[in-house]
């Protein structure tokens, strides 16, 4: 298995898919970062399992591209792509934790990570904006 990023690392999206593909673990995004930074993985899994995806503070990474390919579906129409979207917005999470946990086929190493609020996302945005005077 290739080195995990470490804690406090801002790391892009996409770079966390490949990861989650390409060493079979498992990625959680945390949305909310007060229960992120508070909260253990395991129990708030188990603690939101039932709940409906679009309230959920943690997703795992396939869930939250297929939910937001959902959201942009209704939002631009049926030919947008998360992924495109991603290549041309990149978005980074900060690393919170790295392991090892306990599934149902056993044991897989996992990330915890945070993204970033909607109000920090565009005050990137504005940052980066070019062309401006």
């Amino acid at each position: 298995m290739t080195d995990l990023p470490a804690p406090g690392e801002n790391i892009d999206l996409l770079e966390l898919m490949d990861l989650r593909r390409r060493e079979r673990i498992n990625v959680y995004l945390y949305m909310d970062a007060e229960i992120a930074k508070t909260s253990d993985l395991t129990a708030d899994l188990e603690k939101y399992r039932l709940a409906d995806p679009d309230f959920r503070p943690v997703l795992e990474i396939e869930d939250w591209m297929k939910n937001m390919q959902k959201h942009m579906k209704q939002i631009q129409g049926p030919g947008v792509k998360v992924e495109q979207m991603l290549k041309e917005q990149p978005l980074a999470a900060e690393i919170l934790e790295t392991g090892t946990m306990q599934t149902a086929v056993g044991p897989r190493g996992y990330i915890k990570a945070l993204l970033p609020y909607l109000d920090e996302m565009e005050e990137i945005e504005v940052r980066e904006a070019k062309g401006f005077k």
